[in-house]
């Protein structure tokens, strides 16, 4: 089999998914791996104003790993009504900030990257995108 044929049988981005350890509060979470349009968006979602004299970019890191960790997550579905009027939430934002710590948004949002192609520090890639 041709290198073209191997290429072309890869499934789709969007269809990737694995499951990963979050934390031993929190245990295994299922994920998909981010397309570029999807982390194109989230990090426009997360770039705040443009200070174009120093050349500089307001990007808020802890929104950008909401998102990822909102958008990408297939279980448990933080975006599910029933699951968000149990917990008194009215977004899966509000949720995720209410259930999960700091630490674990982060962590989890870390691993998506990595199942992405993003093998290095997240933070260092923010770094990247703000210059």
């Amino acid at each position: 089999m041709d290198d073209l044929q191997k290429f072309l049988e890869l499934p789709d981005v969007g269809d990737i998914t694995e499951e990963v350890f979050v934390s031993a509060r929190l245990g295994k979470f299922k994920v998909r791996a981010m397309t570029a349009e999807e982390h194109g968006e989230y990090m426009k979602r997360a770039r705040g104003k443009i200070d174009r004299k120093n050349k500089d970019v307001d990007f808020d890191a802890g929104k950008f790993n909401l998102l990822v960790a909102i958008g990408q997550t297939v279980y448990p579905d933080f975006s599910n009504a029933e699951l968000l009027k149990k917990a008194g939430c009215s977004t899966a934002s509000e949720f995720m900030k209410r259930k999960l710590k700091a630490g674990e948004i982060a962590e989890l949002a870390e691993k998506i990257c990595e199942i992405s192609g993003f093998d290095s520090d997240i933070n260092e890639d923010i770094e990247e995108a703000k210059n």
